[in-house]
């Protein structure tokens, strides 16, 4: 109770301080030079554990800690109290969970980072006699805890498919959703307005209004969100729903620019699409991309999912959408998840329908997302091009999760197309994880071993940089023979739920100094120079990356990205 008293009062003063030496786990030892295995050119998935609660949304919270947040139902993982748990921590190293202390429903919330390295996660539905309301509770995850903090009703308004993201200041932004559960939304239950938590005057949290969701019905649940990167450190926003994308100037509540309705189909909830901004880098000056992909172009449970992607570059005047065949494969629900080498990895989702649950039961029932697509692409950004990988035997669609993990692996879970747990049903509430080992884990090329980062062993602790720092890193990296051509990024690995990435973001890095390390074989120093300023990728918990060509090193470095005092 102290511990939820001490972290409240912090909030409405202001950020909370977390301590610089927040414990996370240190990784196991990890092979140098990549598996070999005669079908590895399209990577390999394998079922590792179970994750205790249906994965509607999950998060990295440490290199090698994930945790997932379900909805109010009765999983069979208890609390202590013996009450379904709604959140488990899954341990990466041994495949196991332990539950969490969520008492609120978390149906369709959202969650994003605060710059000193807390979760916040906002929104849900009503409770039971069990289980309070989540609709306007807001949640905080601190590892220096281990646990949540429930601040039950703060919020001014209900949310419900909210959006969420972290902005330059450090703050989390809270745009949209509905003030009830629905499956569009309508205009008496639309909620256009946002929040920024923690309050920026240190008072209340207060409802801003914003008229974009309005024009934006019925399809503007879980609205697309990203920060601009610009030099000037002005807080500007990308945010689009339905069909269509604004930029928003949020330091001067306006629009700035309304960018043109893209092609195909519907891109929100229920027919959900994913987007993602390009990998960010410095010699482009950072020049922002937007992609967006699949979705429906129909609210019908026959309708083929959309098969088209759109890339917008925000900052060409009277830019208009670069539209592709997505590989040449409809999907609605997909989730986009950075790898670490650049490429973008799109998985999951159905061929056909739309994000909903199933209805009836039975052999009569009738499901609304159908056709999964098991296998996913990986899409080269520069070229323009995707790649068709080994298949998943999971059906993930309706609450499905994907999430890059530091060791260049990927982590999917989830899927649950009906309102309660059922396993023994066509579709079933699905508790498996799979771990997804991609084409680069398997190349020829040494992986590059991170030793430290300023002079601190890496993932004992977060370690603190700043933006526009120059950071020295030890590495070492076997020798195949040939010297070896590395190169350096930063990414976010943001929150994920309902094929929204909420605030991740690849920036690649510039390599300012590299030399060998004449006192031992096979190693290497450099230094990396960090983004400019919050705008490029937000403030708070990030991972720094070398990779060797093709090649991801054996883990990225947990950082926690700051101004400089």
């Amino acid at each position: 109770m102290n511990v939820k008293l001490i972290l409240f009062a912090f909030l409405v003063g202001g950020m909370i301080l977390l301590n610089e030496q927040t414990n996370v786990n240190a990784l196991p030892a990890s092979p140098l030079r990549a598996r070999q295995d005669p079908g590895s050119t399209l990577g390999v998935f394998k079922i590792v554990g179970n994750s205790g609660v249906e994965a509607m949304h999950a998060v990295l919270v440490s290199p090698r800690k994930v945790v997932f947040i379900d909805k109010l139902e009765q999983n069979a993982l208890k609390r202590p109290d013996g009450l379904s748990a709604l959140s488990s921590e899954y341990d990466l190293d041994t495949n196991t969970v332990r539950p969490l202390g969520i008492y609120t429903n978390t149906f369709c919330s959202a969650g994003s980072w605060l710059g000193n390295g807390t979760l916040v996660e906002a929104g849900g539905d009503k409770g039971d006699a069990n289980y309070g309301s989540g609709i306007q509770t807001v949640r905080l995850y601190d590892l220096s805890v281990g646990d949540w903090v429930e601040l039950e009703g703060i919020a001014p308004s209900n949310r419900w498919y909210p959006a969420m993201a972290t902005l330059p200041s450090g703050y989390v932004f809270v745009l949209g959703g509905s003030t009830a559960a629905t499956g569009v939304n309508r205009a008496e239950i639309n909620n256009p307005t946002y929040m920024i938590f923690p309050s920026p005057t240190g008072g209340a949290l207060v409802d801003v209004p914003f008229p974009f969701l309005t024009t934006a019905l019925p399809y503007n649940l879980y609205p697309m969100v990203h920060v601009i990167p610009n030099y000037e450190g002005a807080t500007q926003l990308f945010i689009f729903a339905n069909q269509n994308g604004i930029a928003y100037d949020l330091d001067n509540a306006k629009v700035i620019a309304e960018y043109p309705k893209i092609g195909g189909g519907i891109r929100s909830y229920p027919l959900t699409g994913s987007s993602i901004m390009l990998p960010l880098d410095p010699t482009n000056y950072y020049k922002p991309t937007i992609m967006i992909c699949g979705g429906n172009v129909a609210y019908e449970v026959t309708s083929p999912a959309d098969s088209s992607c759109g890339r917008l570059d925000l900052t060409t005047p009277n830019a208009a959408w670069d539209m592709d065949n997505f590989g040449g494969t409809g999907r609605v629900m997909p989730d986009s998840t950075f790898l670490v080498d650049g490429s973008i990895l799109f998985i999951n989702g159905a061929g056909m329908g739309f994000a909903g649950y199933r209805k009836g039961g039975g052999a009569n029932a009738l499901w609304v997302n159908e056709n999964p697509v098991l296998f996913p692409y990986q899409y080269d950004p520069s070229a323009k091009t995707y790649k068709a990988l080994s298949a998943s035997t999971i059906p993930r669609m309706y609450h499905s999760v994907s999430t890059l993990v530091p060791d260049g692996t990927v982590l999917i879970a989830g899927s649950n197309p009906q309102g309660a747990v059922a396993l023994n049903v066509k579709y079933p509430t699905e508790y498996r994880v799979e771990i997804f080992y991609p084409p680069y884990l398997y190349s020829q090329n040494p992986r590059p071993n991170i030793i430290s980062l300023q002079t601190y062993p890496i993932n004992q602790n977060r370690i603190n940089v700043n933006y526009g720092q120059e950071v020295t890193m030890v590495v070492q990296i076997q020798s195949n023979g040939s010297p070896p051509s590395l190169k350096g990024c930063i990414i976010h690995h943001g929150f994920i739920t309902h094929s929204q990435n909420m605030s991740q973001r690849y920036v690649y890095l510039e390599i300012t100094n590299f030399w060998t390390d004449s006192t031992t074989a096979n190693q290497y120093i450099l230094t990396l120079k960090l983004p400019p300023n919050p705008t490029i990728i937000a403030p708070g918990p990030s991972y720094i990356y070398v990779f060797n060509g093709d090649s991801p090193p054996v883990s990225g470095v947990h950082v926690l990205l700051t101004q400089a005092a």
